[in-house]
């Protein structure tokens, strides 16, 4: 069953133990980003901080989605209304069905964000709980976790983005807006303003929805991949100022537009690879001319720093989900995809049966040409019997199995994020720079009985019935505590 809203779904994750209550007084200055760059880093519950230094009337809630206290992906589970232990590979197979064929949303005539309407020369956006997340960002986030929506003049299309924005005036945001982002590429050639809402505070389908590129390719809308995570359709009402949509049980929305061509001065802050990426500089200004919200609003925000966070869980599965359905419709023997979140979103892992020699290749080719991975440097193949999503699995197999000359392949020139922290001013300025494959398979010339080494592990060299005898007696049987999927260390 879906979730109506953020508070209902916050509910949720305190009833299976994934959100911590603070009442005691927490300072929005760096106190309360350092607790969910913590939890980033280590995982643990989502944090909901109602005692804000200096701040009355709204609340902070933090680490909504990223690594939880169960789990890697259990709040996303729970986010999707799934067991709080499912599988990652049972969670992205969902994720991958339900984003098959989405649901057109419900329009309603009011929500609850129409609560309290704020508008003109009385819009202060001091008023709101904005933090000051990391030591040495450039100024107070009011949006890190939050959905930016716009509209693409002249046509019907409608981009949804996750934003980092900065408050930079009484009614002004202004933050980085890539170019190959959705609402980098909807605005670019803007000459009038862009309408564009902000809306912090959703249910979590609509950030999930946000972080994905799929609704981009499919010629779907985000707000139908929203509602098909979810499993009924996401109610939007009517904006104020505009001809936008918005979800109608959000927390607040911010309307206005976006400036073409007006500059402020904005950063640092952390990039989605867990460094200060976007340093000082100018960047797009939205203006804000309305705040919609409810009554005791509470703002959603994330760190944006050292994985895992909200960001590397939303953008590995939108880069697993686009390439499971890529080999799916290839026919490919592709068992497992995996992008790690504990890697940013920097390597794409894949396992499968290897039907001829260089289908490493062939593999990282449908990575290089997926919207979600084109850019990513590292691709990792492996044979079927690997366990990816296991990560000493994952490194072991790739330390031993691939041959440092034999089984690497350069390429000097390939397309690279904006953004990326480890490339040159040059390459960045062209948009390329180079990548690699890593063929972790034995080589196809190889005798299976002579030349390749048996693989001496648990699932490999015990009989199916010992595996299955000590599986079902592990907890109760022999007493150690139950097992959760979370990288090593």
């Amino acid at each position: 069953m879906a979730h109506y809203d953020l508070r209902e779904y916050l509910d949720r994750l305190e009833a299976e133990g994934e959100l911590q209550r603070i009442d005691s007084e927490v300072d929005p200055t760096l106190e309360a980003g350092a607790i969910a760059q913590r939890l980033a880093e280590r995982g643990g519950p989502a944090v909901h901080f109602r005692n804000l230094k200096g701040v009355t009337g709204a609340s902070l809630v933090g680490a909504t989605l990223s690594r939880g206290a169960r789990g890697i992906w259990s709040k996303t589970a729970i986010a999707l209304d799934l067991p709080a232990d499912t599988s990652y590979r049972v969670l992205l197979d969902e994720i991958v069905k339900r984003a098959d064929s989405g649901i057109k949303p419900l329009q309603v005539k009011s929500g609850a964000v129409k609560e309290v309407i704020v508008r003109g020369a009385d819009v202060d956006l001091d008023a709101l709980p904005a933090p000051l997340i990391h030591e040495g960002d450039g100024g107070r986030y009011l949006v890190s976790w939050g959905v930016a929506i716009a509209a693409e003049p002249g046509s019907n299309y409608v981009a949804w983005d996750l934003l980092p924005m900065m408050v930079v005036g009484r009614n002004r945001l202004a933050g980085t807006i890539l170019p190959d982002s959705p609402i980098g590429l909807l605005s670019a050639n803007a000459t009038e303003p862009v309408p564009m809402a902000v809306v912090l505070g959703t249910v979590p389908a609509v950030a999930i929805a946000a972080g994905l590129t799929l609704a981009r390719r499919k010629g779907t809308t985000a707000a139908e991949i929203a509602g098909a995570l979810q499993r009924e359709p996401l109610h939007l009402v009517a904006a104020e100022d505009s001809d936008l949509l918005v979800p109608a049980t959000a927390e607040i929305v911010l309307e206005g537009v976006l400036l073409p061509g007006e500059k402020a001065q904005a950063g640092p802050f952390a990039s989605r690879y867990g460094y200060r990426g976007t340093a000082a500089g100018l960047a797009p200004v939205f203006e804000v001319r309305t705040i919609t919200r409810r009554e005791q609003p509470i703002v959603t925000f994330s760190s944006w720093g050292t994985p895992i966070g909200d960001i590397h869980i939303v953008r590995g599965l939108d880069a697993d989900v686009q390439l499971k359905q890529a080999f799916t419709k290839k026919g490919w023997p592709v068992t497992d995809v995996f992008t790690p979140p504990w890697l940013a979103g920097n390597l794409v892992a894949v396992s499968s049966k290897i039907p001829f020699s260089a289908f490493s290749q062939s593999i990282a080719g449908v990575v290089r040409s997926t919207d979600a991975t084109r850019t990513v440097p590292y691709v990792a193949v492996y044979d079927d019997d690997i366990d990816i999503l296991n990560p000493v699995s994952l490194f072991h197999a790739m330390v031993t199995k691939c041959h440092p000359k034999r089984d690497t392949w350069f390429i000097n020139e390939s397309p690279a994020a904006p953004d990326a922290p480890h490339l040159s001013d040059a390459e960045l300025a062209v948009g390329s720079g180079p990548s690699v494959i890593f063929d972790c398979t034995w080589p196809r010339d190889w005798d299976p009985s002579i030349a390749v080494p048996p693989r001496v592990s648990f699932d490999q060299c015990y009989p199916k019935e010992i595996q299955e005898k000590v599986l079902a007696n592990w907890t109760e049987g022999y007493g150690f505590p139950p097992e959760s999927e979370r990288p090593a260390g």
